[in-house]
């Protein structure tokens, strides 16, 4: 089978659809259909089904999947086993949303740095939606990111919950809500979905709320916090110095609403870095996970 069809089907069912497949290898959307086509003639199996405007997997194509993706470990293995593994041809591109850079971050770095020595590593620190665009692009080689939907399009990390925060002084907290009927939110932009389950779960239960401040760092969000401007959301791996507003140090005369959880994974795009292909990233992510569990 055609290595770069075998790419091609792999970015597929990742992104979901032939046109951002198309964006993340390089080639015209036309030029993944045949691709695709020709797979399809190869194995004389439909791969994919659609439900509605979503292409999804047949049992074919599942079956196949694991295979593609481990046809192109090798073969990517192979190419920089046979390359000089002392030479290091360019940085690696990693991306990292801010809100993950101060816990998951430093430990993925430990892991690539075993797996690959002396492989420098440039972080681009943005959401998990512009770090996709950015992989769509090819501008990163790998990037770690919210799971966008129930697809898994990459590599287990973690789960992480949502946790209400604040900087532990009770009685500022209740006085703000008497004097203003509100609740102060310092929250991430709206492009994280914690933005808008805190202020969707407090209109839920008829609380008013008022958004401070938002802002895309969480270095920031936990400034303005610790300060006293007001309360927060983030994922439990980000809270820092600020402390969990849970049932018993609450001030306020209403419990707070449940907060969703998050997955976190690191993707890998399709045309893979020399040196850090998909067998380093099975590898790093593994390690990640042996080390979490202990």
């Amino acid at each position: 089978m055609d290595i770069e069809a075998l790419r091609c089907f792999v970015a597929v069912v990742e992104t979901g659809s032939y046109t951002q497949a198309a964006e993340q290898v390089h080639r015209s959307q036309s030029a993944v259909s045949q691709k695709m086509q020709r797979l399809a003639e190869q194995t004389d199996k439909a791969l994919f089904t659609k439900s509605g405007r979503l292409l999804e997997l047949s049992e074919d194509g599942k079956f196949l999947l694991g295979y593609a993706r481990h046809i192109i470990s090798l073969h990517d293995d192979a190419l920089r086993q046979l390359r000089d593994s002392k030479q290091i041809i360019r940085p690696l591109q990693l991306g990292c949303p801010d809100d993950y850079a101060q816990v998951v971050l430093p430990k993925m770095l430990a892991h690539i740095q075993t797996c690959v020595p002396n492989l420098p590593i440039h972080v681009h620190c943005h959401n998990s939606i512009r770090l996709r665009e950015m992989l769509s692009a090819g501008t990163l080689d790998t990037a770690i990111v919210s799971r966008s939907s129930a697809r898994a399009a990459g590599q287990f990390l973690q789960q992480d919950e949502g946790m209400w925060a604040f900087n532990g002084d009770t009685l500022a907290l209740k006085q703000h809500y008497e004097d203003k009927s509100s609740v102060p939110l310092i929250l991430f932009d709206e492009s994280c979905h914690f933005h808008h389950s805190a202020i969707q779960g407090l209109s839920q239960i008829n609380i008013a709320s008022q958004v401070i401040c938002s802002a895309n760092s969480v270095g920031a969000i936990a400034s303005l916090v610790l300060a006293g401007q007001g309360i927060t959301v983030v994922a439990k791996t980000s809270l820092g110095q600020m402390t969990i507003l849970t049932e018993d140090n609450n001030p306020l005369p209403f419990v707070l609403p449940k907060l969703p959880e998050v997955i976190i994974e690191m993707v890998i795009t399709a045309n893979a870095h020399p040196n850090f292909g998909r067998a380093q990233l099975a590898e790093v992510c593994e390690n990640y996970l042996k080390v979490s569990s202990n």
